[in-house]
C-alpha cells in the first residue's frame, strides 16, 4: 500500500467501526420519573440485550435493569444505576390504575432524588446527583418499620402475628436535605392492621427519623378520602407530566402548584375531596387524550 494512503484508509476503517457500533440505544423515558421542571426522568435503553443465562430471570421478572438518570432534551445520561426490576417501571395502562409501580420523588431544586419501588421498599435508593452517588436508604427503612411493627404485634397479642407487609406510598421533599416517606405495614389481621408510619430521610447523610404513626386513611371519612384523592392527583401529575412536551411540563408544573395553593385555601375537607375528584377526571381526561397522540 502506497504510504501516503495510509492515513485515509485509516480513517475509512474507523468510520466503519463506527457505523457497524450504530449510535447508542434510545432512551425510554420511564413515567412518573420526570423532574419537576421536565429537565430529568429516568429512562432505560430502548432496547436491551438480555443473555440466554437471563432468560429465566427475565420471564420471571427478577432481571435487573441497568437505568440512568437523562437530560430530556439531550438524551445523555447524567448518572447510571442499577438495582430495579424490568417490570417495576411496567408502562401503565390506559390510566385504569391509580397507583404507579415505581415512581421518583425530585427535591425541589433537582439536585436530588429519591427512586422507590412501591412493592419493593428494599431497592429505594437516594440519588445525589451533584456528587454522583446512589445508595440504598430502603433497607434502613424497613428495618425501622419491621421493628415498628413488631413492637405494635406484641403489645396486642404478646405473640408475633404473621409477617407484615411493607409498601413505599408517599415520599416528597420538603428541601433539598429532607424528605418524608410513608411506609405501610400491613399485618393482614385486624381492623387496625394497616397503619401509615411517617419516616424523615436526611438526604445527605442517608440517616432517618421515625416521625409518627397513623391509621391508613379511612376513604369513608371525609379526612381519609381527602388524603388518598390528594395521593391519586400527584400520582396523575407525575404521569402526565412524563409524555408532555418540555413546555407543557412547565404549564403543568405551574397549574400544579396553583391547584395545590387552592385546595390549602379550604378548612372542608369534604370540598377538598370534591375539587380533588374533579381534578382526577380533568387530569386523566387529558392523560388519555396524550397517550392517543402516542
Amino acid at each position: 500500500m502506497n504510504p501516503k494512503l495510509l492515513p485515509v484508509f485509516l480513517l475509512f476503517l474507523c468510520q466503519l467501526q463506527l457505523l457497524a457500533e450504530g449510535t447508542p440505544n434510545q432512551s425510554l423515558i420511564l413515567w412518573s420519573t420526570v423532574s419537576p421542571s421536565g429537565t430529568y426522568a429516568v429512562a432505560r435503553a430502548k432496547e436491551e440485550s438480555i443473555g440466554k443465562d437471563d432468560d429465566h430471570a427475565a420471564a420471571t421478572g427478577t432481571a435487573t435493569t441497568e437505568l440512568s438518570i437523562v437530560n430530556i432534551q439531550t438524551q445523555q445520561p447524567v448518572l447510571g444505576f442499577s438495582g430495579f426490576k424490568a417490570t417495576d417501571f411496567a408502562p401503565l395502562g390506559l390510566v385504569d390504575g391509580s397507583v404507579a409501580h415505581s415512581f421518583c420523588s425530585w427535591a425541589p431544586q433537582e439536585d436530588h432524588l429519591l427512586v422507590v419501588s412501591v412493592l419493593d421498599p428494599l431497592t429505594c435508593l437516594q440519588v445525589d446527583l451533584p456528587d454522583g452517588r446512589v445508595s440504598n436508604v430502603g433497607s434502613t427503612l424497613v428495618a425501622a418499620a419491621t421493628r415498628i411493627a413488631k413492637g405494635r404485634t406484641t403489645r396486642k397479642t404478646d405473640r408475633l402475628s404473621q409477617p407484615a407487609n411493607f409498601s413505599i406510598i408517599d415520599a416528597h421533599f420538603i428541601s433539598s436535605d429532607e424528605v418524608y416517606v410513608t411506609v405501610s405495614i400491613d399485618s393482614g389481621s385486624a381492623s387496625e392492621a394497616r397503619v401509615d408510619l411517617y419516616f424523615q430521610v436526611n438526604a445527605h447523610g442517608n440517616s432517618l427519623a421515625f416521625e409518627r404513626s397513623e391509621p391508613y386513611p379511612n376513604p369513608n371519612q371525609p379526612i381519609g378520602a381527602s388524603i388518598l384523592a390528594g395521593r391519586e392527583v400527584e400520582h396523575l401529575y407525575q404521569t402526565l407530566r412524563g409524555i408532555l412536551n418540555q413546555e407543557d411540563r412547565q404549564i403543568l408544573t405551574m397549574e400544579q402548584q396553583s391547584w395545590l395553593g387552592g385546595r390549602e385555601l379550604l378548612t372542608n375537607y369534604e370540598d377538598r375531596v370534591a375539587i380533588a375528584q374533579t381534578r382526577i377526571a380533568e387530569l386523566r381526561e387529558r392523560l388519555q387524550e396524550e397517550m392517543q397522540k402516542k
